[in-house]
């Protein structure tokens, strides 16, 4: 399978506004929102957090409002999203543009919705633990991987095992596309529908995140 996530493939897409477009700033809200209950990070904590794979930024409002004293830092590898963060968001995080190679020593990595777009995963998330104290990886769970898709990897419970997986949590996120109007559409009321057609009903989207020390 052709990896199509190459630098210039995403400064595209975060140029040309096909991400705003197409939900792609809600999408990073919501998984961030999804996802800061399940992180065993104290509300007080004041070490630093560095998102990997940060795309436009969107999530730093909400660990801002989470973790007030902490030191925020974005990175991720496309050039051009790095400019939107640092103009939109540069008050409340540090950016960093590159690949996993400049990520510096921090107490806290989350990678979210990234890795299921990297050819090297493993060798990436062996690095990023190196980096830090504790990294938590979320993606999507046990995920049908198509030919034509930016997804070439998929995860479950037993993926990374070479790591130390301290804890593991299955939860359900809206996803992408997978919310509002959209969400009664395209699952609730075309579920009716599917199986009278021969079709199997759509479920709601899972993720997995893994806590590694």
């Amino acid at each position: 399978m052709i990896n199509i996530n190459t630098k210039s493939y995403w400064d595209n897409r975060f140029s040309n506004g096909d991400w705003e477009s197409k939900n792609g700033r809600n999408q990073t809200m919501e998984f961030a929102k999804s996802q800061v209950s399940l992180l065993d990070i104290p509300k007080d904590f004041s070490g630093s957090i560095l998102d990997f794979g940060c795309g436009l930024g969107d999530a730093f409002p909400i660990y801002k409002d989470v973790y007030p004293n902490a030191k925020l830092i974005g990175l991720d590898l496309s050039e051009k999203a790095i400019e939107k963060c640092r103009t939109k968001y540069g008050e409340i995080a540090e950016f960093i543009s590159g690949d996993y190679m400049v990520v510096p020593k921090v107490d806290i990595i989350i990678t979210s919705n990234v890795f299921e777009h990297l050819s090297n995963d493993k060798a990436i998330s062996s690095h990023l633990k190196k980096q830090c104290d504790v990294l938590y990886i979320v993606v999507p769970y046990r995920e049908v991987i198509t030919q034509v898709c930016e997804h070439v990897n998929s995860y479950d419970e037993n993926s990374f095992k070479d790591l130390n997986l301290q804890f593991y949590k299955i939860f359900i996120t809206r996803g992408y596309s997978q919310y509002g109007f959209s969400l009664l559409i395209d699952v609730h009321l075309k579920n009716i529908l599917r199986p009278l057609i021969g079709r199997r009903m759509v479920k709601r989207s899972k993720q997995i995140l893994m806590k590694f020390t």
